[in-house]
């Protein structure tokens, strides 16, 4: 059986810039963003998906065996099971072994896509510039509610964020970047700062890179892009954040958050 093939190749590990949960990575379905809710996540450098979830999606019936800790999967005649934090999977009778375990969250078994794409027949692609995994099928549904869109965020406060982003972390990587977006995006949503992403910018003391010559005509880098457009989007690495900074804030230092490529970010 194909799938079974499939498990006992070597998989090539899928490179990704940071290892996180499904909070730090977007999901699309047939080319739809759509609210994540810990349906993939990933985890030391691999794509995981949620067994249950992808099922349900697909009508596919999932049964939990709970004395063994198992998730059941019928299909196409053959049983495939999935036990916590194994790296085996039972094909009717014969266990085969997998090059990653299977990850246990929330009480739901996320399998890495590889093997769950293969199984369930959709096709999937981890996009590393956006850090977003790219679902299709066409049985697979997406409902309006679901839906993740930029809300009344504009195309000219998407360049004004993606420009501040773009000067302010520098060569960072889209996950920094997004950081910074984040840190903008807070300020707009707390009464104590002015209330437009343009304003936040040009806030005076606060963003004095914003303030050169050549910031208002300044073409962001596309990561700059991406990273504005994800945090608009409510990808949080910095949740809650107000500041960040090249150096410690000694007056901020139990407001800290954490480091982020070399920059201090604070509440």
């Amino acid at each position: 059986m194909r799938f079974k093939a499939l498990l006992l190749m070597t998989l090539m590990v899928i490179v990704i810039s940071s290892a996180g949960f499904a909070s730090d990575s977007l999901l699309s379905i047939n080319d739809q963003i759509i609210n994540n809710d810990d349906m993939t996540l990933v985890d030391s450098g691999v794509v995981y998906g949620s067994v249950s979830m992808f099922a349900q999606r697909l009508g596919i019936d999932v049964t939990w065996l709970e004395l063994s800790k198992l998730a059941v999967v019928y299909k196409d005649g053959n049983y495939v099971s999935f036990g916590m934090d194994s790296n085996k999977v039972l094909i009717n009778n014969e266990y085969v072994p997998m090059e990653h375990s299977t990850r246990t969250v929330n009480g739901r078994i996320f399998v890495p896509m590889n093997y769950l794409s293969e199984l369930f027949g959709f096709n999937y692609v981890w996009d590393e510039n956006e850090l977003t995994t790219k679902v299709s099928h066409p049985s697979m549904t997406v409902s309006a509610d679901e839906i993740v869109n930029l809300g009344s965020y504009t195309d000219e406060d998407l360049l004004w964020l993606a420009r501040i982003v773009d000067i302010e972390a520098r060569d960072g990587s889209v996950v920094k970047k997004t950081a910074v977006a984040n840190v903008v995006l807070n300020r707009v949503a707390d009464p104590r700062f002015p209330n437009t992403i343009h304003d936040v910018i040009f806030q005076r003391g606060q963003f004095p890179p914003a303030y050169y010559s050549s910031f208002s005509t300044l073409q962001p880098r596309e990561n700059s892009f991406i990273a504005a457009r994800r945090a608009m989007l409510g990808i949080q690495v910095a949740e809650d954040c107000l500041y960040f900074n090249m150096v410690p804030f000694k007056s901020k230092a139990e407001d800290f958050y954490k480091n982020i490529e070399g920059d201090y970010f604070y509440y």
